[in-house]
């Protein structure tokens, strides 16, 4: 590689590193509802201790396309695992797919595809092991051997672009971490997970393309489509969730051997903004309710596909999409403040204030917080997703004039019995006309309701 592609993936890894370090600490398992959230809160841990810091960037409105995979940890039986771990080339990989129901469900159906194709650059090795795909979405097992992976030397962080035979982008862009704390000296031995953007179907040959930096690596191979070829169930539904008003269309559900998707879109006549639904979850009237895994698209501008677990195999003809309310707020709203007597002027909800303002170097920090917004009784449930911050991250001073924001984040916590969000952002230090005003592009609220929607 280059000395300028080496610093161009620099720069692009350190601004990766930073959203996936944030995003890492942020609340994964949102969805969990109250009862447990409430248990956790209340442990051992003192107040001072309890409460934890998470953060996740919203300057960027690129990273609301960036997927978040949470995979399901359910746990496989003793049996398959034993199996797997006696297979050439898989042995390695059964910390990774023990407790993972979709690589049972792979083997049992014969999806699982080896590969065996290597790339090395210098001292260290790259190869993509097997393979689990669908017309939708793949998993790829991957190692990476060397002497500066042994040692503990390798980067920590590697970006990762799946691409068909003719060079053109068919899933996003992945990050993954490599661990920075080795006891022992061990090889690298993960899995990537891609699902390929709206309108793509899965080509026959493809390229994992590999970048950390000082190291490129190239990986062509060929999927075999004959696998899967035909599991593939789109179910139009054209149905309506509606809570207070409200409506979202659940416009249809499509189903392969490793994922379900489901398109909805909000009603255009809706007066309040829909951000997403809550607690929605896929049910085939089985004792496991599939939890939604993750989303693409943005709710609040028309719609959004929420993928969950593929209940391909459970060989029932019954399913159910269920949730317990709408994520929402008023539409175009402004948030004003003053930082020189640190008074908030114009607000969304009460709860939502200017908190604090701090002078650092060069520019001012300013502090939003939404101490007890959320209520228990009110918000049984907490979005950690709330992009605060309207996309452009302007905001006016009086006079109308228009100025930049820095640094536009969102913080959130957990203490006990309680849970708020502190938005925080810098501004050029200047001699402001004031107050100051900036677009909120939403905020939390609340609206609820048990809906259950029969899809077939």
């Amino acid at each position: 590689m280059s000395e300028k592609q080496d610093k161009k993936w620099e720069n692009s890894f350190e601004l990766n590193k930073q959203f996936h370090d944030q995003r890492m600490t942020m609340v994964s398992d949102f969805e969990l509802d109250h009862a447990i959230r409430k248990g956790l809160s209340q442990g051992k841990k003192t107040d001072g201790d309890v409460r934890k810091r998470r953060s996740i960037f919203v300057a960027a409105a690129a990273m609301m396309s960036v997927f978040m995979i949470f995979v399901a940890s359910i746990r496989v039986s003793p049996a398959f695992a034993s199996t797997v771990r006696d297979m050439p080339g898989l042995n390695k990989f059964v910390d990774l797919i023990r407790y993972d129901s979709l690589f049972a469900k792979a083997w049992e159906h014969d999806f699982l595809q080896e590969v065996g194709i290597s790339d090395r650059s210098e001292d260290t090795v790259f190869t993509v092991g097997s393979i689990l795909a669908d017309e939708d979405r793949i998993l790829i097992l991957y190692s990476l051997k060397g002497p500066e992976v042994r040692e503990g030397k390798a980067n920590d962080y590697m970006a990762f672009e799946l691409t068909n035979g003719k060079g053109e982008k068919i899933s996003e862009q992945r990050l993954s971490v490599l661990p920075k704390e080795i006891e022992e000296a061990v090889d690298t031995y993960e899995k990537l997970d891609f699902r390929l953007l709206d309108g793509q179907t899965m080509p026959e040959r493809l390229i994992l393309k590999v970048n950390m930096i000082g190291h490129h690596y190239e990986i062509p191979f060929t999927v075999d489509k004959e696998r899967f070829a035909g599991m593939r169930e789109v179910i139009p539904v054209d149905k309506q969730m509606e809570v207070d008003g409200q409506k979202v269309n659940i416009d249809q559900v499509t189903i392969t051997p490793l994922q379900a998707k489901v398109h909805v879109t909000a009603d255009p006549n809706n007066t309040m903004q829909i951000n997403d639904l809550v607690d929605l979850r896929l049910n085939d009237n089985t004792d496991y309710k599939r939890r939604m895994e993750t989303v693409q698209g943005d709710l609040a501008t028309g719609e959004r596909t929420y993928y969950f677990e593929s209940p391909y195999f459970s060989q029932t003809d019954s399913l159910t999409l269920e949730a317990k309310g709408f994520f929402l707020n008023k539409r175009d709203q402004v948030f004003t403040f003053n930082i020189e007597t640190v008074e908030t002027i114009h607000t969304p909800n009460p709860h939502i204030v200017l908190d604090k303002v701090e002078e650092t170097g060069d520019g001012i920090q300013v502090s939003i917080s939404t101490e007890g917004i959320y209520d228990q009784t009110e918000y049984p449930y907490f979005n950690p997703y709330v992009q605060f911050f309207n996309e452009d991250n302007t905001f006016t001073d009086a006079a109308g004039k228009e100025y930049p924001m820095n640094d536009a984040k969102l913080l959130m916590w957990t203490g006990l019995g309680t849970e708020s969000h502190e938005m925080t952002f810098s501004i050029p230090k200047r001699e402001y006309k004031q107050p100051l005003s900036f677009k909120v592009k939403e905020y939390p609220g609340f609206a609820k309701a048990d809906i259950n929607i029969k899809i077939k």
